[in-house]
């Protein structure tokens, strides 16, 4: 099942963390990243820039990678022109490798899901904002929806990517829910996509073909 040139021991390392080993977690992984997800098929990057520009984003707005990690959000989006690029992670061995892509106008250590200390620089700042696999197993809980919308400016776009199971799994769906209802965004669409394409279909560890979703919600 394993198509890539790296061992099932190595594919293994990508599970299996939680909120307190995440930081350590990456900075371990962040040297081999790009091309273990490269070779499992993980188009979730440009997924979040397709949509960026298909919202007619101006090329000089201001931008939010949420997560960033090594920058892949940041290479498809400048890749598509995009010059005003903020990109946050909480792991700095990450942070350094997004510097390399020559991408991002800002990278800051960041830890995200915590709204009340949110730093007031990221504040009704930005037009768009990215958040590419952050959803995901052992990250991040549903604060960070609060989070998009202090980042946001009035009109701005939350894009993300997450499985569809992660809805009710970490209660993601009763929060996006709760801030339509107390109109702080309202829905503008929802795209289908398949995650890790290029294994067969039983998989290694995590990484089997599984069908994930990119949203859009404008803040209000």
């Amino acid at each position: 099942n394993n198509s890539t040139n790296l061992t099932d021991e190595e594919l293994e390392k990508y599970h299996g963390f939680t909120q307190d080993t995440i930081k350590d977690h990456y900075d371990d992984l962040s040297k081999n990243y790009d091309s273990v997800l490269t070779q499992v098929g993980y188009p979730d990057p440009e997924k979040c820039a397709e949509v960026v520009e298909s919202l007619e984003v101006a090329k000089d707005a201001e931008i939010f990678d949420m997560g960033c990690g090594t920058g892949l959000v940041g290479l498809k989006l400048k890749e598509k022109g995009y010059t005003s690029i903020v990109g946050v992670d909480a792991s700095p061995n990450m942070i350094e490798e997004a510097k390399t892509k020559d991408s991002y106008a800002e990278l800051e250590e960041l830890f995200l899901g915590t709204p009340e200390t949110f730093p007031e620089k990221f504040r009704e700042r930005f037009t768009a904002i990215t958040a590419a696999g952050i959803l995901a197993e052992g990250h991040l809980d549903n604060k960070v929806f609060d989070e998009m919308v202090l980042a946001l400016k009035q009109g701005g776009f939350a894009i993300f990517t997450t499985r569809e199971e992660y809805l009710t799994k970490y209660n993601y769906q009763v929060k996006i829910d709760s801030l339509l209802e107390e109109d702080k965004w309202e829905f503008v669409k929802k795209e289908e996509f398949l995650r890790y394409n290029a294994m067969k279909e039983g998989g290694v560890g995590r990484f089997k073909p599984t069908t994930v979703l990119a949203f859009c919600y404008k803040k209000l």
